[in-house]
Parts: C-alpha cells; structure tokens; sequence
C-alpha cells in the first residue's frame, strides 16, 4: 500500500477525534442519595469496605481529642479505624499505633487494613478480638533495603488471599508495587510490557480489589490507569471513556468493578480533578456514580448485591456512605 497523504492523515484524525468525543459523552450519570455514615463525635468519616452480609469497615479523623456521645468513649486526635454492624460502631485501632486505617472486610468478618507505628507502616489482620500483626512484605522484594519499608494490606478474598502494595522511600507513590499473598507466600505483581512478556514489576502499582473468582483490580497511580489481573499479572489496563485520570478499587464476582475517576485525563495530574465514582460493568460499560448535593463522590468497595460504599464531601462535611445500586446497574 503506498503512503497516505497529509489530507488523508488530517481527516482520519478528526474521525478518530470525534469517535473519542462520542465515546467520552456516552458514559451515563446514576445521582443518588446514599445512607449517611457518621462516626459519632468524629470531625470526619471514610467508608472503605463492606462484605456480602452488609458489615462496613473505614476511618474516622479527629482534629481534637473527639467523645462518642453514644457511649462516652473518648478517641485521641488522629485517625482511627471502625467496624458498622448491625448499626452499631466499634472503634478498630492496633495496638500501640498511632494510627490504624482498616480497608477491607471479608465474607467471614476479618478485617484487613494498615497501622502506623514509629513511623512506618505494616498490615493487620482482625477478627472477634485476635489481631494478627505486622503483615510485611520480606526485604528481598524490595530494591532499597536501607529505605523505610511500608507495607499496606487492602482487601482480602472469601479464600482468605490478602492483595495490596507496598512502599520504598518513605511512601513515594512511584515506589510502590502491588502484592498478592497466597498460602504464605507475596507474589509481586507481573507488570508485562507486550504479550506473552514476564519478569517486570514495574513501580507505581497498588492492588486494591481481589474477588472470589481471584479477579484483582488495581491502578498506576501517577499515570491513571486502571488494570484487572490475575495471579500472574496485568491481563489488561482501562481507563474511564474518554481516556479519564481512572483508579479502581473493588470488584466484585460478577466481574463490576468500583472506583474513583476524574475529569482530567490519563497521564496528567498526579490524582483525579473533581473526583467521582464509577462503575464498570463486566461487560465493560461506564457509568458515573454521583452523591446529589456533593461536590466530590469516592466509591472504594461493592459487595455481591451490589452495595457500594465511599465517601462523599459537601458544604457539612466528609461522610462515609453505603448505597444499594438500583438493579441493571451492576
């Protein structure tokens, strides 16, 4: 075939212009108003996780020393973590740290999630009053041994496999890679750069979602991209139509995958502009997931039913929120 002509460059790059515009404006917008999550007392709340069941893990932050008017107990200046069951908080904070932050439920009530302590973060385990603490990724998956080694543990699968990511040189966001952890064993996340290719652990990766099916869902987060892998490795990236800043979160095994995306586009801004969720449908539909009255909206987790749960910001405030998305939506 011979060489094609500026005229017929130029023209194909509007139609191709054009189709993305097209593809852009497609996505549809669900508004809705959600079940409010307020940590009694706290100045703000972060709903994180929830399981089948309906049980909701996030954090709560206190500028000041805050009291839960409902049980008088007093939380230090800080963040803590908590546990809605039932609809009744309990405050969820490790041992001696001087920060917990829980992200993650599973089917059977163990919660997951990070810690500070002396300044470096670990992974814990919880359930019915037994922790399980510090979860670390071993030395040798990391490149600088002389660096602080964070650790952070995010969601956990009914088979009991914790997925997450950890950090290099004081939790620089580019020096972070995602994790599986399988019968005791981390398994780095395989970042392939053509078909058929292994061996890369490329930096910037976080695992934030692993489903029954053992589906993962995670994100490179300077560039916005979004990805769904195996135990292997990346199987494909995506990003919100439009080629949107895109930052998955959960997923669950239908294959519905939750997140956060924003209206600047993939490889920009270091974080989403104007931050509201999403939904993609296995089928690999989009939709925009908006709190009415918000002025940004945050999905971090969908259980089987379809209940996601984030947090929302408006003229009062952060809340945490669950919401039970309306049937053919997910």
């Amino acid at each position: 075939m011979g060489s094609r002509s500026p005229l017929f460059v130029a023209v194909l790059s509007i139609i191709v212009l054009l189709i993305c515009a097209a593809t852009a404006s497609a996505i549809t917008t669900q508004t809705f108003v959600p079940t409010t999550i307020n940590y009694p007392g706290a100045t703000s709340t972060q709903a994180r996780g929830i399981n089948n069941p309906g049980e909701v893990v996030g954090t709560y932050v206190c500028t000041s020393p805050c009291t839960n008017p409902i049980t008088g107990e007093v939380s230090t200046a800080g963040t803590h973590g908590f546990l809605l069951q039932g609809g009744i908080f309990t405050r969820i904070d490790v041992p001696g740290a001087s920060a917990t932050i829980p992200r993650g439920i599973g089917e059977q009530g163990i919660i997951v999630g990070q810690y500070t302590a002396a300044g470096v973060i670990h992974g814990f385990t919880y359930l019915d009053g037994t922790w399980q603490y510090p979860i670390d990724v071993p030395p040798a998956l990391f490149d600088n041994l002389g660096s602080p080694r964070h650790t952070l543990v995010v969601c956990i699968s009914p088979q009991g496999e914790l997925v997450g990511c950890y950090h290099e040189d004081n939790l620089t966001m580019t020096t972070m890679h995602g994790w599986l952890l399988r019968n005791g064993e981390f398994i780095e996340l395989d970042t392939p750069h053509f078909p058929g290719d292994t061996g890369h652990h490329d930096p910037d990766t976080m695992n934030n979602g692993i489903s029954a099916t053992g589906e993962i869902v995670g994100y490179y987060f300077s560039s916005g991209i979004s990805y769904i892998a195996d135990e292997i490795g990346v199987v494909t990236k995506f990003t919100v139509d439009g080629n949107l800043f895109t930052l998955a979160y959960g997923v669950n095994p239908r294959g519905d995958i939750v997140g956060v995306y924003g209206t600047n586009q993939a490889d920009t801004v270091g974080s989403p502009v104007s931050p509201r969720g999403f939904l993609r449908s296995r089928e690999g539909e989009y939709q925009s997931l908006v709190v009415q009255g918000a002025s940004n909206t945050q999905v971090f987790g969908i259980s089987s039913p379809g209940d996601i749960v984030g947090q929302y910001t408006d003229g009062t405030g952060t809340h945490g929120f669950v919401y039970r998305l309306s049937r053919g939506n997910h």
